[in-house]
């Protein structure tokens, strides 16, 4: 039923319409009203304005990426209210669009709606209320605000002047001590900060503290073999915070440590790769998570409330506490957030958008065309981290500064016992190869699980005798009987030297190849037409070791096994995925960002 003032209202309209109030005139039958504006509120997200600031929108309510609710009531005395439905207008990304389908309640009692947003600044929910007969009334408009999650502290080490300068939403606060640490051409999107071992870099992040929700994220690279810690906090307990690297068990591992004892989770690591770490804390629950590469992989809950510190440092612990060593690694794009962000505001940190698209950095180099050193030593130094490859049954086929000659013998071998690029994230792998057999197939390089090669690029003839085509593949399970994503170019002229790249770009989900700065056409459609994409949808981190050239055993998975019959120029990895444009406008006979001799 509608409010006796209002059911009067409309009583008087209908009796001024027929012309008459005199006894004896046609009485119309009462016209029930449509519902008022029903009433919005949310403590997620506090409305905008006052009646004395009106345009004012506080900025304390949740984040772009984090999901807060709304109660929607009747406006008071309508109680003939049945359902409600609402509308975010200007709706982003996975918002929902249009008009919700009706909620159902009863005499207008409240109802909670639930809402994840995927854009920031001032938004606008606008709700409308039914009634019994069917009619849906005015609508009701709640504006709120939704800040960017952005980290309030974020050092990028960019600036040549300030590289400890935070450049994060808040930047007056966070100013970073590099103390023994350095900056490094060789960071994840640029400039990096490197440790070697020394003391830690430091600062008080104001408003942030480790007793409150919060959130840390970096890029890290682990090059010495031992147990580091990358990032803490001080408190007067011990080690409030740290996330480093566990060299035991070859595991990352986040939570707080104190003179007597660690709470701890922990994750399968890759030392020699960059990898993205975040931990996440929730004051509430009293939990930590630990998230590698954009996957939350461990969480532990405290036994006790967190320690309180605002005391941040990069590169160390507390020395007074039987922790992991300093540094000997790398840091980028490191963040704090005065809270717990979600796994989509992860996510977009581990894709690491710049304004030309993805950011790609050189993860290691081993480019024949540039040295000098021999292979009697029995290895070849990677250009950027040093990460050393065994070169066995090559014998005296090096040629100093040209090629590594590889006779295609079961017995040769060149391999890394770890991984250079971690195969569930984007990476890109390239090399400069010349088969002096065309005839023979090779396996290129790999990249090996306990089961199966994550990855394969290999060079095999066509089965119809027309030539031969480069590959690159990888596989969707660590599994010998994995399926199996493949893309193809063919090869025109084998024994010249030809540039073969493969890139898996996580983001879309996709494989791509290259021949020769050019990307193939698609084929005919056969199992051995040119294949430039395909789509890979189940990656997995292998963790074994990098090869080249060795030929593999898992012939459905890495091709045949067919050691590399050829002259090698150079082997390149990458973390991220080139793009076309990288690729295209690279030196001819090179790929992006190699060394060029006496250059």
């Amino acid at each position: 039923m509608r409010p006796a003032s209002s059911l009067l209202v409309a009583g008087l309209g209908v009796l001024l319409a027929a012309g008459s109030l005199a006894p004896g005139a046609a009485m119309a039958a009462p016209v029930d009203a449509a519902p008022l504006a029903p009433v919005v509120s949310s403590l997620d997200f506090p409305e905008c304005g006052s009646a004395e600031t009106p345009t004012v929108c506080p900025h304390t309510g949740n984040h772009v990426g984090e999901t807060g609710s709304f109660e929607l009531k009747a406006a008071a005395g309508d109680v003939d209210v049945d359902a409600y439905r609402w509308v975010v207008l200007g709706a982003t990304g996975d918002e929902p669009s249009g008009l919700s389908e009706p909620i159902a309640t009863a005499a207008g009692r409240p109802r909670s709606i639930e809402f994840t947003s995927a854009g920031s600044g001032v938004r606008r929910l606008s709700v409308q209320a039914r009634d019994r007969a069917g009619q849906w009334g005015s609508f009701a408009s709640y504006d709120f605000f939704v800040p960017r999650n952005e980290p309030l502290v974020e050092w990028s080490f960019n600036d040549a002047s300030a590289p400890g300068a935070n450049t994060g939403a808040d930047p007056e606060s966070g100013e970073l001590d590099l103390g023994g640490a350095g900056t490094s051409p060789l960071g994840r999107d640029d400039v990096g900060l490197r440790f070697d071992a020394g003391t830690p870099a430091t600062a008080t992040t104001a408003g942030i503290s480790t007793a409150d929700d919060f959130t840390v994220a970096l890029w890290a690279h682990v090059e010495a073999a031992e147990s580091m810690t990358l990032v803490s906090a001080a408190s007067p307990e011990g080690d409030a915070l740290e996330i480093g690297y566990d060299a035991e068990t070859a595991s990352w591992v986040a939570g707080r440590r104190s003179a007597t004892g660690a709470e701890l989770a922990s994750a399968p690591g890759i030392r020699g790769a960059w990898t993205h770490l975040a931990v996440t804390y929730r004051a509430a629950a009293d939990e930590l998570t630990l998230w590698v590469d954009g996957v939350a992989r461990s969480s532990v809950t405290y036994a006790a409330d967190a320690w309180d510190s605002t005391d941040w440092r990069l590169g160390c612990g507390s020395a007074s506490l039987a922790a992991a060593g300093c540094a000997t690694a790398t840091v980028d794009e490191v963040g704090i957030w005065g809270n717990a962000a979600s796994g989509a505001v992860i996510a977009e940190r581990v894709s690491l958008e710049t304004n030309e698209g993805y950011a790609t950095s050189m993860a290691a180099e081993w480019n024949l065309g540039v040295g000098t050193d021999t292979v009697e030593s029995g290895v070849l130094a990677d250009r950027s981290y040093g990460a050393q490859l065994r070169v066995e049954g090559a014998g005296d086929q090096y040629l100093p500064g040209a090629v590594l000659a590889l006779p295609g013998a079961p017995e040769q071998s060149i391999a890394l016992d770890h991984p250079v690029t971690d195969s569930a994230v984007s990476f890109s792998v390239a090399t400069s190869v010349r088969f002096t057999d065309p005839t023979r197939s090779a396996v290129i390089a790999q990249q090996a699980g306990d089961n199966a090669a994550a990855w394969t690029l290999g060079y095999r003839l066509k089965s119809d005798g027309s030539g031969g085509q480069v590959y690159f593949r990888m596989a969707e399970s660590d599994d010998a009987d994995a399926a199996v994503a493949e893309v193809r170019a063919d090869v025109w002229v084998p024994d010249d030297v030809n540039v073969v790249i493969g890139v898996y770009n996580a983001e879309r989900r996709q494989i791509e190849i290259y021949l020769n700065g050019m990307r193939p056409e698609f084929g005919d459609g056969s199992a051995e037409g040119e294949m430039p994409e395909a789509s890979f949808t189940t990656p997995w981190t292998a963790r074994g070791g990098f090869e080249v050239g060795n030929g593999t055993t898992t012939t459905g998975l890495g091709g045949p096994s067919a050691p590399l019959a050829g002259e090698l120029g150079g082997v390149w990895q990458y973390a991220g995925p080139l793009s076309i444009n990288d690729i295209s406008n690279a030196d001819p006979g090179l790929p992006p960002g190699a060394v060029i001799a006496n250059g």
